[in-house]
């Protein structure tokens, strides 16, 4: 019986063992073609540059895009942003690698917040009705973290009262950026992080460059100050507005001067440039709104395929991809005032395995020196722009 026992564990142990060393083995294996898929992904992508849009709550997709980035290790070396996009530039660029998706979730973490757990409620249990009812909120009482109501607002339409030029105050985001962004990092950062906004006066678009002078939170603040419902900024004695009234995706801002080198741009757009026939007034109003800023983000590629085309001899290859954000039909009409926790994770999640499949089909993209070339993300893949 004793020796019974002793055999009987020794095979236990032997068995124990050899499973061990068996998922210690494809564990090993899986980290290597980890290892192999990054590499190629990284030496494929080359130079990166990133464009980001605005579009208010629907920039978490842009933090999910990023977090693909981090995970094959593409570090762009150039980021424009406008609006919501700024500021997730301004959080990769004024962190260190290490913190940067830390501070992307604080950020949409604070987003999040309500001032009571009420707003999480619902009369109806179904998801449309509770994205709906979210907006609503944020249009009547803001968010804790970014904005509140402004006084008199639009209380100033009424005849006696004050006047005011915004719905709410955005003292809140202020202070939440200077939380988050090390500005001193940001500006001697080799990154190069470019902000647009738009001059309420001329109309004229603007352009803030981390390489060329300091950036500081006004900036940021100036880009995301969307005209009516935030205030306008004032930097260097110009009043400023969100750019998303004249190129919410900042390519020419990006490309005002062509690269020396080649380059590999990911654009990433939470307006989609496709979509169906509405059905119904809240449909109409979401495909207007999506119509509105992906119209401008068609003619300004059209507008640097142009200019490369016209460019000097020799001038440098350039791969640019369009990854847009259309929601699979999940989405509502005020979208970009949806705050709840399951359109934020959504929005993350999606932007995620976007940036991933777009990535996968980018290692497989074979350079061309001195071509213009640009691709659409499909579901399946890349389709390439005429």
């Amino acid at each position: 019986m004793g020796r019974g026992r002793s055999l009987l564990n020794e095979s236990s142990e032997g068995g124990a063992k050899a499973i061990v060393t068996r998922i210690h083995d494809e564990r090993a294996a899986q980290r290597a073609l980890r290892k192999a898929v990054i590499e190629r992904v990284q030496e494929g992508a080359g130079s990166v540059w990133l464009c980001l849009s605005g579009g208010n709550a629907l920039g978490a997709y842009q933090a999910g895009a990023y977090k693909a980035l981090f995970e094959n290790g593409i570090e762009p070396c150039c980021i424009a942003g406008a609006s919501i996009g700024a500021i997730t530039g301004a959080l990769i660029v004024g962190n260190t690698p290490e913190q940067r998706l830390e501070r992307l979730r604080e950020f949409w973490s604070v987003a999040r917040q309500w001032g009571s757990a009420l707003y999480d409620w619902s009369p109806l249990n179904d998801g449309r009705s509770e994205k709906q009812m979210a907006a609503v909120r944020t249009m009547l009482t803001g968010r804790p973290g970014l904005f509140h109501p402004s006084l008199p607002g639009l209380w100033s339409l009424l005849p006696g009262m004050p006047n005011d030029v915004r719905l709410f105050d955005t003292g809140p985001l202020r202070k939440t950026l200077k939380t988050l962004i090390d500005f001193d990092l940001l500006n001697r950062s080799p990154t190069r992080l470019i902000i647009t906004a738009v001059d309420v006066e001329t109309g004229e678009d603007v352009a803030f460059d981390n390489h060329l002078q300091a950036l500081e939170v006004d900036h940021i603040m100036a880009s995301t100050a969307f005209p009516v419902a935030f205030p306008p900024i004032t930097v260097a004695g110009r009043t400023l507005l969100d750019p998303a009234v004249s190129a919410n995706l900042p390519l020419r801002a990006l490309f005002s001067e062509m690269p020396e080198d080649d380059v590999t741009c990911l654009c990433f757009d939470v307006v989609p440039q496709r979509g169906g026939i509405p059905q119904s007034i809240e449909e109409a109003l979401g495909r207007a709104f999506d119509l509105l800023f992906a119209c401008q983000s068609k003619h300004a590629l059209h507008d640097i395929q142009l200019r490369h085309s016209l460019a000097r001899e020799g001038a440098p290859g350039i791969r640019l991809i369009h990854v847009d954000y259309s929601g699979e039909g999940a989405e509502v009409a005020l979208k970009a005032f949806d705050y709840s926790k399951n359109s934020l994770n959504q929005r993350w999640e999606v932007g995620h395995s976007q940036t991933a499949l777009a990535l996968k089909a980018l290692a497989n993209l074979a350079r061309e020196p001195g071509a213009f070339r640009a691709w659409r993300l499909t579901g399946t893949g890349l389709m390439e722009l005429g």
